[in-house]
């Protein structure tokens, strides 16, 4: 069953503009507590003062409005703004994305920093302060996406994929440094950083943090960059989507909460026209009744007990339901069928008493007249 509208109705519902690509449930981040405000926020901890770290509504890497994080240095040199993110659970024999856009304006003063916790170099070395990247982005007022991987402790591999994405182009300017999870760890962080500038006139933007396992699902590298046709408006996800469940499992797009929708369409196959084919065999009201009283649900419709325990399939049911439909049609028609042929035998019965008592009248008449 293909559900491409409601997927897109729901994407654009989620969305804080382009946000939709960050509510996923693949995102491991708390990204409900990323909102208008000073210092830190839910799990997102302020590097530096608080007047350092500020959040609001600004325009993000495609365009479009989207909630900001400015690092503002105050001038000492120290922690100017960013954040670290409280540790969250991982699973070491996978390998996970980092990802964050950055944005530089002003001077080149300071340092940048993407980085994380609790990994190993990929040679297996342990790393105590560990950074994906961190330096001077290409240019500065401009937004690039920089994407850091950790990878599983099964991994054998020693090449790093993480990189540096121009915003505009999509063209992977900077190769950047991967990580590796050690057997037995557990959790990790997130972090990014501007430091040591010393111009209070520069500014550093974060924006759309994310940490996802890599498997398959998560969204491709084009459609964070908002290439391949995604516009800010849209929400490309190369698998399956949560919505407050972080267990989609085989579905495309599982929500756990209410949908809302002004259209909302279902294509399937073998709609049931085939009811009104010659020779199908809908059966008896009798059969039927019999069915009815023995499972007490119609034949094919699943139980209240399937229904609690599985849900419905909407196109599946909604082509159970025509069908239903079109079964009782036709034993409307066969009613309407016997109706009117008792009415015809009604009719030539009434007509062949009238001609009785016509008769009757008749032989009354004659019997009276020879009186």
């Amino acid at each position: 069953m293909k559900t491409n509208r409601l997927r897109r109705a729901c994407c654009c519902a989620l969305s804080f503009a382009f946000f939709n690509l960050n509510a996923s449930a693949q995102n491991l981040l708390d990204m409900p507590n990323w909102t208008v405000g000073t210092g830190g926020s839910g799990a997102f901890i302020a590097n530096g003062q608080v007047s350092e770290n500020t959040r609001f509504w600004g325009t993000g890497p495609q365009g479009q409005r989207a909630i900001l994080w400015e690092g503002k240095p105050q001038g000492d040199g120290f922690a100017d703004g960013g954040f670290d993110h409280t540790y969250f659970a991982i699973d070491h024999t996978k390998m996970y994305r980092f990802s964050i856009w950055l944005k530089k304006t002003n001077s080149t003063n300071g340092t940048s920093y993407l980085g994380t916790q609790d990994v190993n170099d990929l040679n297996g070395v342990p790393n105590t302060n560990p950074y994906f990247w961190y330096g001077d982005l290409p240019e500065l007022n401009k937004w690039y996406l920089v994407v850091g991987y950790v990878h599983g402790s099964g991994d054998a591999s020693t090449t790093s994929y993480g990189a540096i994405y121009d915003g505009t182009t999509g063209i992977r300017a900077v190769d950047i440094t991967d990580f590796k999870f050690a057997v037995g760890t557990t959790t990790t962080n997130i972090r990014s950083y501007l430091y040591y500038d010393t111009d209070v006139n520069d500014r550093q933007y974060f924006y759309a943090p994310r940490v996802e396992v890599v498997d398959g699902n998560e969204p491709i590298i084009a459609s964070l960059l908002g290439l391949s046709g995604v516009t800010p408006n849209q929400g490309y996800f190369s698998g399956n989507v949560g919505v407050k469940t972080q267990a989609p499992g085989s579905y495309e797009l599982a929500v756990n909460g209410k949908i809302r929708a002004k259209e909302i369409k279902v294509e399937t196959a073998n709609w049931p026209d085939y009811v009104f084919e010659e020779g199908y065999n809908v059966g008896t009201l009798q059969e039927l009744e019999s069915y009815i009283k023995a499972n007490k649900h119609l034949p094919e419709m699943p139980s209240a007990k399937e229904v609690e325990a599985n849900g419905v399939a909407l196109g599946e049911m909604v082509k159970l339901q025509q069908k239903k439909i079109e079964e009782l049609t036709l034993y409307l028609i066969e009613k309407d069928k016997e109706l009117f042929s008792e009415r015809e035998k009604n009719k030539a019965q009434d007509k062949e008493i009238e001609e009785l008592i016509k008769l009757v009248n008749a032989i009354n008449h004659k019997i009276k007249s020879k009186k």
